[in-house]
């Protein structure tokens, strides 16, 4: 049971309701991860928008943003958000239980094209040790044609996972039936 009181869906009203009915259109439910964001309207339109934007992508990418979900949730050891990422990765993406502990163990082990693979081990080089980025990593991403803009937005979604899974752990979201 979260810590805080989240309404029913069914009980949502005014701008939480049709995000609540746009979550319901594209995804079939509202998981409880975004349950939670209800608790704060401007919150939740900005994190719904962050998934829409991440949904606009083609299917390798929102891959890979759903492996870094995944991989940064389980550094921060957030049950809810591992077990989330996990079955959209073996459920939209195919991946099997083995590759996900494969890429547990070693992000470069990730089914991802040359491109995403870079950025992956990017993101999560600069969630687990920020000050050991260098140019040196910027200029090899550059070289693979990945774009500055690109480098930015990857970091931004694999550091922004920290307050996801902060919040999530710290309000006590449960598993999604």
């Amino acid at each position: 049971m979260s810590l805080l009181h989240i309404p029913p869906v069914e009980e949502a009203t005014g701008e939480v309701k049709e995000i609540f009915d746009e979550i319901v259109n594209v995804r079939g439910s509202v998981p409880n991860g975004l349950k939670l964001w209800s608790v704060s309207p401007r919150a939740l339109k900005a994190q719904w928008a962050g998934i829409k934007s991440i949904l606009s992508r083609p299917k390798e990418e929102q891959k890979l943003y759903t492996i870094i979900r995944y991989l940064a949730s389980d550094e921060n050891g957030c049950t809810y958000c591992i077990g989330l990422n996990g079955s959209m990765l073996i459920n939209y993406y195919g991946m099997t239980q083995d590759e996900l502990i494969a890429i547990q163990k070693a992000p470069s082990n990730a089914p991802l094209d040359k491109k995403n693979k870079a950025l992956l081990i990017f993101a999560m080089k600069a969630i687990k040790d920020a000050d050991s980025v260098s140019a040196n990593d910027i200029e090899l991403l550059k070289k693979l044609g990945i774009s500055e803009k690109e480098m930015f937005d990857i970091v931004l979604a694999a550091s922004h996972m920290f307050v996801v899974n902060t919040l999530f752990k710290t309000f006590k979201v449960e598993q999604d039936n």
